[in-house]
């Protein structure tokens, strides 16, 4: 698969919908030992927010779609990280400026989301935020692009990579947020906010790949 398509996003968006609406009891107790365990919960309506812009829509320009999408995400009510995914989507929706995108192009649009989402998190790596599960899934994305026309492959190699990047929140202080409350005795426990990053690159990876059977199969 070498281009990135309005059909093949809304596909991966929608299944990651579902994961996350699945994880929604492991995002509560994961936040539940740092936080106030309400980042399931937060994480849930962004998935009802994706299925409500996505799952009847026949506008072309996505563009626009995902951008409302990422708008009516952040006026959702609850915790930040509904203010942060939702930036995440505005930033990525303006990266969306043509019908098809290349590898290249395709990482470039992600770059703009992570970008938007840390700007106005003010967080970095190493903050244990869900930055440090998407910037390393980002960086991946951008260094494939490079050296191959392979959307699966590079896709796949994120989902590897945010998943690694969450799992090193464990070992991490935290300094942003209720966590930061905390200081060391959040060490030791993983951030919820990068484990849902890493489910929204798994269910991604896991959903070109069906396409990518239907497309040979189908």
């Amino acid at each position: 698969m070498k281009t990135f398509n309005q059909k093949l996003l809304f596909s991966m968006l929608l299944s990651a919908a579902k994961d996350i609406r699945e994880s929604v009891p492991l995002l509560n107790d994961l936040d539940g030992k740092t936080g106030d365990g309400d980042h399931g919960t937060t994480m849930l309506r962004v998935s009802q927010c994706i299925d409500k812009a996505l799952a009847n829509s026949s506008d072309p320009d996505w563009q626009k779609t995902i951008d409302d999408m990422g708008w009516s995400i952040m006026s959702q009510d609850g915790g930040s990280a509904g203010m942060l995914i939702g930036n995440l989507f505005c930033g990525l929706a303006t990266g969306l400026n043509e019908p098809e995108l290349t590898p290249q192009q395709t990482a470039t649009a992600f770059r703009k989301g992570l970008d938007k989402l840390a700007y106005f998190s003010g967080a970095k790596a190493g903050d244990k935020t869900m930055l440090d599960a998407l910037i390393p899934a980002v960086e991946v994305m951008e260094q494939l692009a490079l050296d191959s026309e392979d959307i699966a492959a590079m896709f796949l190699s994120a989902a590897k990579a945010s998943k690694s990047g969450a799992e090193k929140t464990k070992q991490m202080k935290p300094v942003r947020g209720r966590a930061k409350n905390m200081g060391e005795k959040a060490i030791g426990f993983v951030d919820p906010g990068a484990t849902s990053i890493s489910i929204l690159f798994n269910s991604f990876s896991n959903q070109i790949n069906v396409m990518n059977k239907e497309e040979c199969y189908g």
